[in-house]
């Protein structure tokens, strides 16, 4: 190996000539850093790319794809496994790794849903690996989830709270719709005058609003399930009829008719919890219109589809809540009785 110099400029240089005849040459403000460069530059032959530098790699490609609001939650697990894996080649990276990783957010107590979201993006960051051929296979698919993971629940609102609701909606129609409609936030926000039939008392859910900063953007459903008809109840109807204008007017909206911004909504809702005293979010009053179709014998698969989920799972999940609920209260009046 030729003997690196010193140039004019006062750093030191080093010219190698690689197994295939390629000429590379190295620099360094010292000689220790000279060494260093080219001792990194080899060990990258040997091992590939560093696991941060391709997973930078991978977002520059990806983010171009994904949806404003999904890109913060892809980029929260980015980070997070940057920092874990940082310095390390991905070639050394293998499926003992992944679960070590993965185990950091069990012990944490995080639930189900937000693990398989962090092992979903790095399954993302090695199958871009394997396709750019930095790596032979992915150590991420051979990875599962631990069982009985924690899932994150919302309960209903109170009981208390519904009928607040439902003698304020003079008040504010929005947390009525979300009550006695059973839609999310951002459906909610994106209905129109239009999307009501108050001839055949149906509510038409097509679309939905989310929020890039402060701005509304309007959305159709992620899923077929999303994209669906939701009956008009009565109490609803009568509540509704009255406000009924322009048919391109937003229900929930400005004066002028247009969507409301996210910081307006958050304004607004606020203001109602605090004259009303309620806590529950707009979810939790989603679950309420849930756990009243259940009470009212409605059948499983049709609040599934009346709720837009895409798994019977989703909506079993508040149904098992409910049935619990149902059951501590004959087990409280039985206990009454045997007294």
């Amino acid at each position: 190996m030729p003997k690196y110099t010193k140039r004019k400029d006062g750093r030191y240089e080093k010219k190698i000539t690689t197994k295939e005849g390629k000429r590379i040459t190295f620099y360094g403000k010292t000689e220790k850093e000279l060494f260093q460069n080219i001792m990194e530059y080899e060990k990258k032959l040997e091992f590939g790319e560093l696991f941060k530098d391709v997973a930078w790699e991978w977002w520059d490609e990806a983010e171009q794809e994904l949806s404003y609001q999904t890109k913060g939650s892809y980029k929260v697990a980015l980070k997070e496994a940057i920092e874990y894996f940082n310095e390390t080649y991905i070639k050394e990276i293998k499926p003992k790794h992944i679960n070590e990783y993965i185990n950091t957010f069990v012990k944490k107590g995080y639930a189900q849903k937000t693990i398989s979201n962090k092992k979903m993006v790095l399954n993302r960051i090695f199958e871009y690996a394997v396709i750019k051929d930095y790596i032979e296979y992915n150590p991420c698919a051979s990875v599962k989830l631990p069982k009985n993971l924690p899932k994150s629940k919302r309960p209903p609102a109170t009981p208390e709270e519904e009928k607040i609701i439902l003698q304020s909606s003079d008040m504010w129609v929005f947390p009525y719709i979300a009550l006695l409609a059973g839609l999310r936030r951002g459906e909610i926000l994106a209905l129109q005058w239009k999307d009501i039939d108050f001839e055949n008392k149906i509510i038409s859910v097509t679309k939905s609003i989310y929020y890039e900063g402060n701005k509304a953007c309007i959305k159709e459903p992620k899923t077929k399930a999303g994209t669906r008809i939701v009956p008009l109840l009565d109490t609803l109807y009568n509540i509704l009829l009255p406000l009924k204008s322009n048919s391109e007017h937003f229900i929930v909206c400005n004066e002028d008719g247009t969507p409301i911004s996210k910081k307006k909504f958050r304004y607004q809702y606020n203001k109602f919890r605090k004259e009303t005293g309620i806590n529950a979010s707009a979810h939790q009053l989603r679950h309420s219109f849930a756990t009243i179709a259940f009470e009212s014998g409605v059948q499983d698969k049709a609040v599934q589809e009346i709720l837009g989920h895409k798994q019977l799972s989703t909506t079993m999940d508040i149904y098992t809540a409910f049935r619990k609920k149902s059951f501590d209260e004959v087990v409280d009046k039985m206990n009454k009785n045997m007294k």
